[in-house]
């Protein structure tokens, strides 16, 4: 039960890093299918190929605010939904309040970054958040 509820939140942080709400979306179903290489090269601002700590905590502080909706500095289970693959909620909301944090949506996924960076280099792959990705498609 815990390495899926771990294994769930890994992924769900590749794919929020990758394409989360788009910017400038207030939180709008997305229109478009999730395409992890097209995310990855939004995040990727650098564009060496690689996502480094600093870009995907740049990425994590756009998604949060898009997706904040009513621009109250929380995410409401409403607008956490809106996020591709929202499920884990209550593992985010660490302190069980009914909302999110900026706080504790960075501090979950910068945990499941790490365990995402497979190869321990400090740095997420497109092939590392493509593997994510894929196992995030499978039943």
């Amino acid at each position: 039960m815990r390495r899926t509820a771990i294994t769930s939140l890994v992924v769900t942080a590749a794919l929020v890093l990758a394409g989360g709400v788009p910017v400038h979306s207030q939180a709008a179903p997305r229109a478009t299918p999730y395409d992890p290489k097209a995310a990855f090269a939004e995040t990727d601002k650098n564009r060496d190929g690689e996502i480094d700590v600093g870009e995907f905590h740049d990425r994590l502080v756009e998604i949060f605010y898009s997706a904040d909706a009513n621009k109250d500095g929380f995410l409401t289970v409403e607008e956490f939904s809106q996020l591709p693959y929202p499920e884990g909620f209550k593992q985010v909301d660490e302190n069980g309040d009914g909302r999110v944090s900026l706080k504790e949506f960075v501090h979950v996924r910068m945990r499941q970054f790490g365990a995402a960076d497979t190869n321990h280099d400090g740095e997420l792959s497109l092939d590392e958040v493509i593997v994510v990705f894929e196992g995030k498609k499978k039943p």
